[in-house]
């Protein structure tokens, strides 16, 4: 029987990289519910805020405050440019037109990190302090908890946007886009900002998850955890998708302690399968019923 103190130590431990799973996997769920489209390239805009973080705070050396919000602003713009190029086009293609067109956008945004950064791993300056504090029976650092209190005022801000004027017709395009566009709601104007705000909250999850991992190119794989939070909490369900990326740290970080750190990946998508060969839907999302 593990000590009560240690165990709460490995969950505490979890829950800061749990906090940027739920970021991105905010991003995947905003796009679905919008648009019905999987963006593979995710990943990719997470690498990309990792970088822009790290062009504005090492090369640019600008505050972290400055630095954050210029990375947002960054990846917003990217969101907004690759709807209009990329995927507005293809708006009544098949859906594997779509896939492959994520994955080959994926693929030329890392081409791009290469050919502007290179290869070689970079470490990120991180904002805050890394030294451990003790609070109570666990310890924490002012880093883990910073980057927690980040997400979540993010979350938080998500939330409020969703009721001023935009954030209601963006909800009433994800529930019908039909009905949304009969009373003048500008469809393509909101799929615009919610593919802006998804790319936000990845730039966001990059800035943010940068400091616990080695920046490169490939680092967008990262979004993979994510993807697997916002399918535990139901793809449909932003609640969903903030409970799925804590789950998801959460249970890396025990199985790591417990188990093996080589075992960190497998233990995250055993339990996925296991939960949708339950509980097709998510853990908080709904089935969604047609009539035929």
């Amino acid at each position: 029987m593990p000590d009560p103190w240690y165990l709460a130590q490995v969950v505490v431990s979890g829950v800061t990289p749990g906090a940027v799973y739920g970021l991105m996997a905010l991003g995947f769920v905003l796009v679905f519910k919008a648009t019905g489209v999987v963006n593979f390239a995710h990943g990719e805009t997470v690498m990309v805020g990792a970088y822009a973080g790290l062009l504005f705070i090492t090369d640019l050396r600008l505050p972290f405050g400055a630095a954050l919000v210029l990375t947002l602003a960054t990846a917003f713009g990217l969101g907004v440019v690759v709807e209009r190029i990329v995927y507005r086009p293809l708006l009544r293609a098949p859906a594997v037109s779509v896939i492959l067109a994520s994955l080959a956008l994926g693929q030329v945004l890392r081409s791009a990190a290469r050919i502007v950064r290179g290869d070689d791993l970079r470490m990120f300056p991180p904002m805050l302090s890394t030294d451990p504090v003790p609070v109570g029976g666990v310890v924490v650092t002012p880093l883990g908890v910073g980057v927690v209190v980040l997400a979540a005022v993010l979350m938080t801000l998500l939330a409020l946007f969703f009721r001023t004027r935009p954030g209601k017709a963006m909800r009433a395009v994800c529930e019908n886009q039909l009905a949304a566009s009969l009373v003048g709601i500008s469809v393509p104007a909101v799929f615009a900002w919610t593919w802006g705000l998804s790319a936000l909250l990845a730039g966001a999850s990059g800035i943010l998850i940068a400091p616990l991992i080695l920046i490169s190119p490939e680092m967008g794989f990262i979004a993979f955890k994510g993807f697997v939070a916002a399918i535990l909490g139901g793809f449909t369900s932003l609640s969903g998708a903030v409970a799925g990326g804590l789950l998801i740290g959460v249970l890396e970080n025990l199985a790591g302690v417990f188990v093996s750190t080589a075992y960190k990946d497998v233990v995250s998508f055993a339990f996925m399968i296991a939960v949708l060969a339950l509980r097709p839907a998510g853990l908080l999302g709904t089935a969604r019923i047609k009539k035929v």
